[in-house]
């Protein structure tokens, strides 16, 4: 069993930078799961407890959008289909609890 003293604070924060790539069907879409994908990773990258996440910037630096246009039967009722492929970069706010194993 491990103890910790009453007076250390295991509370810390850090800032923390995440670069994801995403596509999808819809800009709304795909920033849902770009959100998705951040936390998910930052969770593998910080091993500790995280107790509170908040993004505080985030940039589009790049977003590409692919337009195919589809036929039915080749030649009927064409419709121009979308999709967008964005590279997000977010700086959030990272709360967690440091915990050390004992040894």
């Amino acid at each position: 069993m491990e103890r910790f003293d009453n007076n250390t604070q295991l509370l810390r924060e850090m800032r923390h930078e995440v670069t994801v790539k995403m596509r999808g069907a819809s800009l709304k879409e795909v920033t849902g799961m770009i959100f998705q994908t951040m936390r998910k990773q930052i969770f593998r990258e910080i091993e500790q407890p995280i107790i509170q996440m908040e993004a505080q910037e985030v940039y589009f630096e790049q977003v590409d959008v692919h337009t195919t246009t589809e036929r039915f039967m080749f030649l009927f009722w064409p419709r121009e289909k979308k999709e967008y492929t964005v590279t997000a970069r977010i700086v959030v706010k990272v709360k967690y609890l440091e915990l050390e194993e004992a040894k």
